[in-house]
């Protein structure tokens, strides 16, 4: 097992991973977000059945007809009722509590990814000390738990300074870049909340990299991607990422050896900087993610069914890209509006998410294929800006 999370304290549950059966044909998905509902079409090719515990009662598995119930994704309870209409639970976000998974791998429920791997994608904390031990360059870190040395650390860094929650931020949620003392004595969280503070680093690239493991061990990786992020937020994505082939491999190896060390079963996403030709590792995330949708049309086997071959026991599928070039946008909420004609050229795929339109909410996400990047992102963004437009009230 894997000696990162041995290092870190966790104890591994022998009735979870002691199995290298295939756990069956019932998927119980915690979440009910788009990422369950893309998970869900993915499962109908495979032949299986999907069962989501979502949030609440307009969560976008509702909206395709999904089989779920509304229930705490942090209860236990919750989470049995999930699991014995399941062979194998595993994730859409990561607002759980890894305590109760295990809890729940002591009760005989196969959970992948485990406890153990959740401990470490639901914590930044404990993915820095990850890749400190691991000896994966990062930004400069300094991790604190009161005002006083957030503010202290910041001065360490000149005053430009980013500042992230350890726990419950995604999409730009849980994390500040405003590091002026104004800013940070407003947003700091109170209780027993521990805070991460990194030196702002003058970002040239960001690419990330989704590996897939199998329950034996058995690993897929996709080639890197790169991302822009507007407000926090993944806006833009594209393949291929347009770095030097040596950078693709080195960011492709280091994925694998994270996901060897955290015993990922299941995909993981990984997050990184380029700064003057370096990678830098930035956050990583054990479940399907943003920057992997674009692989439903531009990859052999798309990062969800891939995902679910791996929770599943089913052979993994090929990562090859299929097309040229490929690029995602999303498509983000402004009004209470909901677009209407979403006929598009043949290289343009439209994926609505069935949510309630409000600003910053994403709403869907458009896939362009072209010739090359420049024109697969200006294909997107057309698509995207004009789906948006399509949102608002006349």
């Amino acid at each position: 097992m894997g000696a990162a999370a041995d290092a870190l304290g966790l104890e591994f549950s022998s009735l979870a991973y002691s199995s290298l059966m295939a756990p069956g044909h019932r998927v119980g998905i915690v979440g009910g977000g788009q990422l369950a509902v893309m998970m869900a079409d993915a499962a109908d090719d495979l032949g299986l059945e999907i069962t989501s515990l979502a949030q609440v009662a307009d969560d976008p598995i509702f909206s395709f007809g999904r089989q779920g119930f509304v229930g705490d994704a942090l209860a236990l309870d919750d989470l049995r009722q999930l699991a014995s209409n399941s062979d194998v639970l595993t994730f859409d976000h990561e607002l759980v509590d890894y305590r109760v998974l295990a809890q729940l791998e002591t009760e005989g429920v196969i959970v992948r990814p485990g406890s153990t791997t959740m401990a470490i994608a639901t914590d930044k904390e404990r993915q820095y000390e990850l890749f400190e031990r691991l000896e994966i360059a990062q930004p400069d870190t300094v991790v604190v738990s009161d005002l006083a040395s957030a503010l202290d650390a910041i001065s360490r860094f000149d005053g430009v300074a980013v500042l992230k929650t350890a726990r419950g931020g995604y999409d730009g949620r849980g994390v500040l870049l405003d590091s002026s003392e104004a800013a940070v004595r407003e947003w700091f969280p109170t209780g027993q909340t521990t805070v991460l503070v990194q030196r702002r680093v003058d970002v040239e690239i960001e690419v990330a990299v989704q590996v897939v493991r199998a329950h034996d061990g058995t690993m897929v990786t996709y080639s890197p991607v790169r991302t822009v992020q507007s407000d926090g937020m993944c806006s833009i994505v594209h393949i291929p990422a347009d770095i030097a082939p040596a950078l693709e491999d080195e960011a492709m190896e280091i994925a694998r050896k994270i996901a060897e060390a955290i015993d990922v079963v299941g995909i993981l996403a990984v997050e990184f900087f380029v700064l003057d030709g370096e990678l830098l590792v930035n956050e990583l995330a054990a479940r399907p993610h943003n920057s992997g949708h674009l692989t439903i049309e531009a990859s052999a086997t798309s990062q969800f069914e891939n995902h679910l071959r791996a929770v599943t026991g089913l052979p993994l599928g090929p990562t090859d890209r299929i097309v040229p070039a490929a690029a995602m946008a999303n498509i983000v909420g402004q009004t209470r509006g909901e677009p209407q004609d979403q006929s598009f050229r043949p290289d343009i795929s439209v994926h609505m998410y069935g949510k309630t339109p409000r600003p910053g909410r994403k709403l869907g996400h458009v896939t362009a294929i072209a010739d090359t990047t420049d024109q697969a992102i200006e294909r997107a963004l057309d698509a995207a800006k004009e789906l948006e437009q399509e949102s608002e009230m006349p």
